[in-house]
């Protein structure tokens, strides 16, 4: 498999996934540009349901962009997605502020999320295809598991855009503005991707069954595949709210432990080398032992260590505890989503790969992942409890093992 179908695939998924942890590691300055002033708490709840907003617009996008991918090929598709994501970047990089502008800030601000969202519903799946059709047969799961490999690669990124803007700015000037700055960075990613992506070939997969492409892609999943795609979105579902957990770090680690801004982007750059280290490795071990393996292993791993690695953070706060929590929920993590990621690819057939997986990973984000924040975030206030948060997320573990049931029963995955 070529370099450039490699970077072609991974790189508008570093941009989404950058983009949108970006949005959560900043939300904390974000609600206070763009939302009302008196109440900070429900500032920061309108912010995350804005970031959820953007959740809403996955759906149609994989409809949409999948279908194209499906008829007319994996490059245009992935062409479009990465210049539709700059531009909802762009909406959030320069967007007047609440005092300048009043409610037009937030509607604007909604408005680049969704775009972003809409955009982000036909990335996953055009970038699992492309990764799956181009791999050797054996070496599927190595290969689809730098789809998220690549996720990790913008945590660490974002963590170390982080890390240097609390270096070169007081937290008062971030707070006040230069939070900006890391999304105009995420801006640079968009003209690189693009160029890699209209210059890729299409996969032979694709070519091979071109002819075949023409029919409906919609109408051939919903009578064909409905059951891979409801199987793939409770696949998603502890994938989703694991990673956006994770992501949720640096806001829970500022507001619940009192940690500054640096040591939560030095948190998420622990989470990010894990993915980074850990995601190749756990796709090469799902190619040996078989992917079912390896997701109930991540699932149980998750769910056991959630617990104590909040109990631990909240008990005992400061960077090595963060770090620590953020590590040993990003191992299981990277084994699960690593796996998962090549599963959703192997659920369809290539004529209806990049719809199927697009949808079964649109709904399962904007269902349980999207809102992860807002639910956080309520579910701390209205409880008081600062370990709500593990067991929010050791339920999605245990929900987790009904799909892995049923794929037990399903002769067409993997050994």
């Amino acid at each position: 498999m070529g370099a450039k179908a490699i970077a072609a695939a991974t790189v508008g998924n570093l941009l989404e996934i950058y983009d949108f942890i970006a949005y959560a590691m900043f939300a904390v300055p974000i609600s206070k540009a763009f939302f009302p002033p008196g109440n900070d708490y429900v500032a920061l709840i309108l912010t995350f349901v804005t970031f959820g907003m953007g959740f809403l617009a996955r759906p149609l996008g994989a409809l949409v962009i999948g279908a194209y991918a499906d008829r007319h090929g994996r490059k245009g598709a992935l062409s479009v997605t990465i210049l539709m994501m700059a531009a909802g970047t762009a909406v959030i990089a320069f967007c007047p502020t609440y005092h300048s502008i009043g409610l037009a800030a937030p509607i604007l601000v909604t408005l680049g999320r969704i775009l972003q969202g809409f955009s982000a519903g036909g990335e996953v799946g055009g970038a699992v295809a492309t990764l799956l059709e181009n791999a050797p047969l054996k070496r599927r799961g190595f290969y689809s598991a730098l789809q998220q490999t690549s996720q990790g690669c913008a945590v660490l990124v974002t963590g170390l855009v982080g890390v240097v803007m609390t270096q070169l700015f007081s937290q008062d000037e971030i707070m006040n503005g230069f939070w900006r700055i890391a999304f105009m960075i995420g801006l640079l990613i968009a003209p690189v991707g693009f160029y890699i992506r209209s210059r890729v070939e299409e996969t032979p997969a694709f070519l091979s069954v071109r002819k075949e492409a023409r029919e409906s892609r919609i109408l051939t999943l919903v009578v064909r595949h409905i059951r891979s795609v409801l199987l793939g979105i409770l696949v998603m579902v502890l994938w989703t709210v694991a990673t956006y957990v994770s992501n949720y770090f640096t806001t829970y680690a500022v507001r619940e432990i009192h940690l500054s801004l640096q040591q939560s982007y030095i948190g998420q750059i622990s989470y990010g080398i894990t993915m980074l280290i850990v995601c190749p490795l756990a796709g090469r071990l799902s190619d040996a032992v078989g992917r079912l393996r390896c997701l109930i292993t991540g699932a149980i791993g998750i769910g056991l260590v959630a617990y104590p690695a909040f109990w631990f953070l909240i008990n005992h706060p400061g960077l090595g505890s963060l770090c620590l929590a953020q590590i040993s929920i990003a191992l299981f993590l990277a084994l699960y989503a690593s796996t998962a990621s090549t599963v959703l690819g192997e659920l369809f057939p290539t004529t209806v790969r990049a719809t199927g997986v697009s949808l079964s990973y649109s709904f399962g984000v904007t269902i349980f992942g999207g809102f992860t924040p807002v639910i956080v975030t309520a579910l701390l206030g209205y409880t008081g409890d600062k370990l709500a948060i593990a067991y929010y997320l050791i339920g999605a573990a245990l929900f987790s093992i009904l799909p892995l049931l049923l794929m037990r029963r399903r002769p067409a995955l993997p050994a």
